[in-house]
């Protein structure tokens, strides 16, 4: 048996969250639902934000390289309207804190979105 490491979670914990974010079907700047992206409104450098949900949008390549990365006061101010000011305000202050996971936590997360995933798969019909 393989020995869980934190490098192997995290793997999984962004593939997963790739997923689920692509999963919502169309990119929230301009509706496009092909090629869609997980985009990090913080960057995923902050462990703190790095997994929620929150912090994640869906994004056609073009709105993820030409709006959020070329375009980064446009797009603060989007994230804004989108999620409303409070959730952003909390969202830039959960960002700027420290955070580092134990793999007890990664493995916990992982599997919270793993069972939420199988609640979602059905409830399909």
């Amino acid at each position: 048996m393989r020995k869980i490491t934190k490098s192997g979670l995290t793997r999984k914990l962004d593939k997963k969250v790739s997923e689920i974010v692509r999963g919502r079907g169309y990119c929230v700047k301009c509706h496009k639902t092909q090629y869609l992206q997980c985009c990090h409104i913080i960057s995923r450098s902050h462990r703190a934000t790095r997994w929620l949900l929150d912090n994640l949008l869906c994004l056609c390549p073009n709105c993820h390289i030409n709006f959020a990365h070329k375009q980064p006061l446009l797009f603060s101010e989007f994230c804004k309207d989108y999620l409303g000011a409070e959730r952003y305000s909390q969202l830039l202050m959960m960002g700027s804190m420290t955070k580092k996971w134990t793999l007890d936590e990664m493995t916990e997360l992982l599997n919270s979105f793993l069972k939420s995933m199988n609640k979602e798969a059905g409830n399909v019909h």
